[in-house]
């Protein structure tokens, strides 16, 4: 693409939402409050819940950290009217990989299926349904300064950066029996779904460099499930959880022994300190040079 002085300039980053409703019925198709369904939605409008059954003028749920009603042993989003539902840390985690920024996902019950395995169900069903672009630019949420928030079982730090990158360390045996640590990264330039995956080692060599200990792994966001299970449900559970910011975060994210409420916390620090701009990939990619393929540190 060209600009008008004739100077190559990088493609509009665009939102997007699923090509046509998707349904997705867990492994107990027979069970009605198994269903679910992910609609396309306007631009701007970000994820939607809408639960089936409640009255046509209290069953939405805004998928926002401000929606949050309780994260004692799992986190709950609620409104204003009571209504409530439970388990949608990894299908916001799958629907961010897979680059929708606006969806209504209808569904049956209270709660959503939220094992591990339903994360990479989610990734299916989306993938099947494709993904269009919409003729809004992406949003982008730009973090200006460092946060961190700790309690008595972990922490999590938020501090700027051009990409997303998130860090997560996890505790290895190596060869004969000393334990180690690995550090583990995913990063992202918020070109998904289009963005174009790093040459990466396969699942069972990526699998034996975690093991291993190796601290230089990094992989693009689309390609965490070729990560261990224990690892990826860690990420599964922190991208899940900072989805409920609104839009993707430019930031490098660590985090170790991190909760629902401690994550919840984060996002309430960050919101209420105003230490994030609005804007948009386009005018975020305009302030670097590249954001592409960007090394965390």
């Amino acid at each position: 693409m060209m600009n008008a002085s004739g100077a190559d300039s990088k493609p509009s980053i665009r939102q997007h939402t699923v090509g046509r409703s998707a349904a997705w019925h867990g492994e107990r198709r027979r069970r009605r409050d198994d269903v679910l369904l992910v609609h396309p939605a306007e631009a701007d409008t970000g994820i939607r819940f809408v639960i089936r059954g409640a009255d046509r003028d209290t069953r939405t749920i805004a998928a926002r950290w401000d929606a949050v009603v309780d994260t004692r042993d799992e986190l709950v989003l609620g409104n204003t009217h009571g209504v409530t539902l439970r388990g949608a840390i990894p299908l916001l985690a799958a629907l961010r990989v897979a680059g929708v920024d606006n969806a209504v996902v209808e569904v049956s019950g209270t709660r959503i299926p939220m094992d591990d395995a339903n994360f990479e169900f989610y990734l299916d069903m989306l993938a099947n349904v494709d993904v269009r672009a919409q003729t809004a630019p992406r949003r982008l949420l730009r973090v200006i300064e460092t946060v961190e928030v700790r309690d008595r079982f972990g922490f999590v730090t938020l501090s700027p950066a051009t990409v997303f990158g998130a860090r997560v360390y996890v505790t290895t045996i190596q060869p004969g029996g000393c334990p180690g640590t690995a550090r583990i990264t995913l990063v992202s330039d918020f070109t998904e779904p289009h963005g174009e995956p790093n040459a990466t080692p396969g699942r069972s060599h990526a699998k034996k460099l975690v093991q291993a200990g190796d601290t230089r792994v990094t992989r693009r966001l689309g390609e965490i499930c070729t990560l261990p299970e224990a690892l990826r449900a860690t990420l599964v559970d922190m991208i899940g959880h900072l989805a409920l910011a609104g839009a993707p975060l430019a930031s490098y994210v660590h985090s170790h022994g991190t909760t629902p409420a401690l994550y919840q916390a984060l996002l309430q620090a960050v919101m209420d300190r105003g230490v994030v701009v609005l804007t948009t990939v386009d005018e975020h990619r305009a302030r670097h040079d590249s954001v592409s393929g960007a090394d965390v540190k």
